[in-house]
């Protein structure tokens, strides 16, 4: 959505609206706008040609930034949450059928959609609803093979077919159609195609289709930790899976064995005590989310995959226990130890209790109150948390894979990551701000945020604490003791902020032997430092901060006084103290 404070600013709105609509954007918004100012008419008429919606607001553009595109964010996360529990419903229809299934399809989409809604046949009326729905559609059952059009009364009609056969099902609506409308529609027809098939039966591929959506659904809520709408949705599919209190992550990197054999099965040994789907990110990769019961151990059953397929480099990276709402963490403890497959023979490791991680071993009184400063300008904003969780997973797992994970368009959550980090002032592109603020945001998800966070704590008072201290030296002990002088090498690297060239040109070596010996600390620590993990790099200059998060602060906690320190930004710090 493109918000303008003078039209004047539009320049050739003939490109501008084509451009728009070529993007697929939600709209133009002119703020400040007189109903009848003629350049106002002109950029209706390009809005009308082009089908862009068109939005004249009398509030400010300051109003628009700060309230109510947060407002038009969160209506539209509800409208997928809605859409979600539309398809649950359409789900449970051929779950538990109903004696008149084709008439409860109607019922519910005249319900949901406050539509009217007629399934029929040439020269038949199979089921209508509300009963005077044929009245309304009496232009549309006489002409069943145009797709869209409007009715004498004004109503917007859209006609789907029902399979090969010569059945459809027609939907009125009083406005025209949105994506959610026609998406819930056409899956209408699909279930539909079921009903009406002499054969239909569970195993149909619509059937697997339908199932298939409803459970990305359900762990995407999840991840995002809208716990009881994925309760809700789920109880249609798989009643009392999701009820558990806790829930471990499995993720499974399929190798060279075909994805869809493998979560085949996965779901044979896990049966209903677990929740699998394709990884939407990485195409290699299947998640299953197993709701923690003391009567079912999953390790032993995922455990079975290595075998099944050996010789297809399967592996598996397994998290702890964790609450149902932070499905969000375990994935990213599973994601961890998954990438340890990648530098040890064992090819299955599973955290049975929970691997502490930097932000689990900070003082919890002095972290909270720095990172709740430093994250003040957000966390007091209306759904600030949730804002967090989102940028915290753009930073983690870079942002494209985050947007597919949890389904925000790419180009959404790159804006919110920018707004994010001008509102908390630091700069998106640097990677050592990167890593201040995804360490603030754990902290805070870890320790809860300080109610009264204006407390004079620096970073250095943070990581200044004798347990810190020990756990940086443990951290990187494995660099310290080898013959190579890995440690020097990592430390010049991390000093260039991660430019390997100007690294070189400080310990006068080549750039390749500072990758070479940066690529040979990451065995050493088993952590993804340098290597792009999977090998695809769609987001040039972003790198994940899973392994060079704490191997910056391992640096700086042990830089000797006077020494040169990663230069990580501390807006928290009394003025005297920061760099």
């Amino acid at each position: 959505m493109l918000i303008v404070s003078d039209i004047g600013f539009l320049g050739d709105t003939d490109r501008l609206f084509s451009t728009l609509a070529s993007r697929h954007a939600a709209g133009l918004v002119v703020t400040s706008a007189l109903p009848d100012d003629d350049s106002l008419n002109a950029v209706r008429a390009g809005a009308a040609h082009y089908k862009v919606p068109l939005l004249a607001s009398n509030r400010t553009l300051h109003q628009w930034k700060t309230n109510l595109a947060g407002l038009v964010t969160e209506m539209s996360a509800a409208a997928v949450h809605q859409h979600v529990a539309r398809l649950s419903s359409l789900f449970d229809q051929l779950r538990a059928p109903a004696a008149d299934m084709v008439q409860s399809i109607a019922d519910l989409l005249s319900r949901e959609l406050a539509a009217e809604v007629v399934i029929g046949s040439r020269g038949e009326i199979l089921a209508a609803a509300p009963a005077t729905a044929p009245i309304a559609l009496a232009s549309v059952l006489t002409n069943p093979d145009r797709r869209q059009l409007t009715t004498p009364a004004g109503l917007f009609a859209r006609v789907e077919s029902i399979g090969d056969s010569e059945q459809f099902l027609a939907v009125a609506l009083k406005d025209p159609f949105g994506h959610s409308e026609r998406a819930l529609v056409v899956h209408a027809a699909n279930a539909l195609a079921l009903a009406l098939a002499p054969s239909g039966r569970i195993g149909e591929p619509d059937f697997r289709q339908a199932l298939t959506e409803i459970r990305l659904s359900v762990f995407q809520l999840l991840m995002t930790g809208h716990v009881t709408d994925a309760q809700r949705v789920m109880a249609g599919v798989s009643p009392g899976l999701l009820d558990s209190e806790e829930a471990r992550v499995f993720i499974i990197n399929c190798g060279s064995a075909h994805r869809d054999r493998v979560l085949a099965e996965v779901e044979k040994d896990l049966g209903d005590t677990a929740l699998p789907v394709r990884c939407p990110a990485y195409p290699e990769h299947i998640i299953s989310i197993v709701p923690v019961n003391s009567g079912h151990d999953p390790e032993q059953d995922i455990g079975r995959l290595l075998t099944t397929f050996d010789g297809a480099r399967v592996s598996v990276g397994g998290s702890s226990r964790y609450p149902m709402a932070n499905v969000g963490a375990a994935y990213s403890e599973a994601l961890e130890a998954l990438g340890r497959t990648e530098y040890r023979a064992e090819k299955m490791i599973v955290n049975r209790t929970k691997v502490l991680g930097l932000a689990d071993i900070l003082p919890a009184d002095l972290a909270r109150a720095w990172a709740s400063r430093v994250l003040d300008p957000v966390l007091t904003a209306t759904g600030g948390m949730q804002i967090l969780s989102s940028v915290a997973m753009a930073l983690e797992f870079k942002t494209t894979k985050a947007s597919r994970i949890i389904r925000i368009h790419r180009n959404t959550l790159q804006r919110r990551v920018a707004k994010v980090f001008a509102d908390l002032g630091f700069v998106p592109e640097r990677t050592l701000d990167r890593i201040v603020v995804s360490l603030a945001i754990q902290i805070v998800a870890t320790h809860g945020a300080d109610p009264s966070p204006y407390r004079q704590v620096s970073l250095d008072d943070v990581l200044g604490v004798a347990p810190v201290r020990a756990w940086a030296e443990k951290f990187l002990r494995p660099l310290a003791t080898d013959s190579r002088d890995l440690l020097q090498t990592v430390r010049a690297w991390v000093l260039a902020e991660f430019d390997s060239d100007a690294a070189g040109s400080r310990l006068q070596v080549s750039d390749r032997t500072v990758r070479w010996r940066v690529q040979a600390a990451e065995t050493l620590m088993e952590r993804d430092l340098i290597t792009i993990w999977p090998p695809i790099d769609e987001d040039p200059g972003e790198q994940r901060l899973s392994g060079i998060r704490p191997l910056t602060v391992a640096l700086y906690v042990t830089t000797p006084l006077g020494g040169a320190r990663p230069p990580l930004t501390d807006p928290a710090a009394p003025p005297a103290q920061q760099r």
